[in-house]
């Protein structure tokens, strides 16, 4: 009795092996960007570079003093679309999808914080830019303190909205608890992203306003993660966020730093940008009500104009 239920066993865990293969294999393994250039905004501005052996995607825009624009989790150049021609009229505007996320390569390896850092200083290194300023929303802002604490000769000031890289009470995740089980984690996120339902969720955390979550923006942040490329990025990021703790350097950094904050942010509390404010020496902190984690979204009219006023202010210091 005991042999034929091993027996038994044995063959469901085989079928259920293949299934899930099957299940795995059968979605695509990345973005075609050539099939999907007309719906993707600003297209005409991509373009791609291969930065120590992955293909990066950017946008570039504009022309005077470089601003590189850098995404959060689970985001891509999408998250800028509102704010990069408007900046593209006073600054060379670069958007970039870090590796792992939107139209760029998504390979094995480092997906840290501090490894994206590196990818960013490349990327400048391609474009033949010495010193850029720096504006990251979420993990965004983490990788550009990255950059500024590592390489700071290339880092002519930051914009961290809303940015990761200290340690508060309360706020929440994007990626679901169990992101990081092995091989189960990435099973039950791959049968969870079978539809949008965790996608809308995340961006109804993000934002204050939900009336402004539209189909399309649900659409454009699940495409990715309906790919194994875009899942295993993500796992990948989410996975190795911790790996290099910054908190305690942050007082190093001597860029001019403007720090910009929804209220109303329920992913990384207000308490996180006062903190980011005591530890960035110099730094201004600018507090927007009735607005959640990613601003450039919800109000890109402020976003721009907040960031204009201080770049000004801060070459009209120097």
């Amino acid at each position: 009795m005991v042999k034929k239920f091993l027996k038994l066993l044995l063959v469901l865990i085989v079928i259920g092996a293949i299934l899930i293969t099957v299940f795995w294999f059968v979605r695509p393994a990345d973005l075609s960007f050539d099939e999907l250039r007309a719906s993707v905004p600003n297209s005409e501005y991509s373009h791609f570079a291969e930065i120590d052996g992955v293909q990066i995607h950017y946008q570039e825009k504009g022309t005077g003093i470089p601003l590189v624009l850098i995404h959060g989790f689970t985001s891509s150049t999408y998250s800028w679309k509102d704010v990069f021609g408007p900046l593209s009229k006073n600054f060379r505007v670069i958007a970039v999808d870090l590796k792992g996320f939107g139209f760029s390569g998504k390979p094995d390896g480092d997906y840290s914080r501090p490894a994206q850092a590196v990818l960013v200083s490349h990327l400048l290194d391609y474009l033949k830019i010495e010193k850029a300023w720096l504006c990251g929303n979420s993990m965004g802002g983490e990788v550009s303190l990255n950059v500024a604490l590592h390489n700071p000769a290339r880092v002519a000031g930051l914009i961290l909205i809303d940015s990761a890289g200290v340690k508060v009470n309360g706020g929440g995740s994007l990626a679901p608890g169990y992101i990081s089980i092995p091989v189960v984690g990435r099973v039950l996120t791959a049968i969870a992203l079978t539809s949008d339902k965790l996608v809308r969720e995340g961006l109804e955390k993000s934002y204050y306003d939900d009336s402004k979550i539209t189909d399309d923006r649900v659409a454009t942040y699940y495409r990715p993660l309906k790919t194994r490329g875009g899942q295993l990025g993500a796992l990948r990021a989410r996975t190795q966020a911790d790996l290099f703790p910054i908190e305690q350097d942050l007082g190093k950094i001597n860029a001019p730093a403007l720090i910009i904050w929804g209220a109303e942010d329920a992913l990384i509390p207000l308490e996180a940008g006062r903190k980011i404010n005591s530890l960035v020496k110099g730094s201004k902190l600018v507090i927007i009500e009735k607005c959640g984690h990613v601003p450039q979204e919800e109000i890109p009219e402020r976003i721009v104009d907040e960031i204009e006023k201080f770049i000004a202010a801060s070459n009209k210091a120097n």
